[in-house]
């Protein structure tokens, strides 16, 4: 029997039940190239990084995140949100990769450094089991989830339906304060029609849609990554425009936020088609360890 490599990382809201879509597909990815991902608590021999953290997804370069986590830290594909970083922080990483040229010039960095979202590279790293749906999608940023009701946020956009970034991660079950995130989750479902899915459930949904209008960044990144139309949507917030802007400069395109279906379509004519990928095989040979799985 095989067993398989650990890596320790990190990403926002990781030990909770409810956790944030773009997030949480960080165990997704580390297992579709044959890797576990463990807490930066864990130890023992399976453990390829005992004295280190990996950061592959999320907008996690910031003096706040990085204040939380002890050591050295690798950085493959992360981003930041516009806040330069201090010295002595900066020291403590080793940048294989990072999201965008905003994060290369915001940081510093060195101009041949690698590009990209990791979550850009799901296509070729998995399967999806479902076939394509063909309707429209809204998804609220993390923050404004519960906002409204599903069906209000659908009339008011055009779209045929929403998907919550609030996605369950069965790791969270009988952590601290799993019952109340539960309760939250089944009230937030009867109340406002916020129907939950695991983060899988909600990347094959997106990956089969005609469009989608988001507010998550990750809802953005996953549709290019499987070639579906999409926009940046906004209800009256923008979470961290900064990385919006990366991800723009990264296809080449002008970003503008939209609040209807129909803006967001006319925004993809005109600019959002123009986007392209970059070269990941790049962005794959950068990563830190061995590709087992590739």
């Amino acid at each position: 029997m095989t067993t398989i490599k650990q890596l320790r990382g990190y990403y926002w809201q990781h030990n909770r039940l409810i956790g944030n879509l773009g997030d949480t597909l960080v165990p997704i990815l580390l297992k579709a190239l044959g890797y576990k991902l463990v807490t930066q608590a864990a130890t023992g021999a399976q453990v390829l990084n005992p004295e280190s953290l990996l950061l592959t997804i999320g907008s996690l370069l910031t003096e706040h995140d990085l204040g939380l986590i002890r050591g050295p830290v690798e950085v493959w594909g992360c981003g930041w949100k516009g806040m330069p970083l201090p010295p002595s922080l900066l020291a403590r990483l080793r940048i294989c990769a990072v999201r965008g040229p905003q994060t290369v010039a915001g940081l510093g960095l060195s101009p041949d450094t690698p590009l990209g979202d990791p979550a850009l590279l799901l296509p070729r790293l998995t399967t999806l089991h479902r076939p394509p749906h063909n309707r429209t999608i809204v998804i609220p940023h993390f923050y404004r989830s519960r906002l409204m009701p599903v069906g209000q946020r659908c009339r008011l956009t055009g779209c045929d339906e929403l998907i919550s970034p609030l996605v369950i991660q069965p790791q969270g079950l009988g952590r601290r304060g799993w019952i109340i995130q539960a309760v939250g989750l089944a009230k937030s479902w009867l109340r406002l029609g916020l129907r939950p899915f695991t983060p899988w459930g909600a990347v094959e949904r997106i990956a089969g849609a005609a469009f989608v209008l988001t507010g998550s960044l990750h809802g953005a990144i996953l549709a290019q990554a499987y070639g579906v139309p999409w926009a940046a949507y906004e209800d009256g917030y923008v979470n961290a425009p900064p990385k919006w802007l990366d991800w723009a400069a990264y296809l080449g395109i002008r970003m503008e936020y939209v609040t209807t279906l129909a803006a967001g379509q006319q925004w993809w004519q005109s600019q959002g088609q123009r986007g392209r990928v970059r070269d990941l095989d790049t962005l794959l040979r950068a990563f830190p360890y061995p590709l087992t799985n590739e």
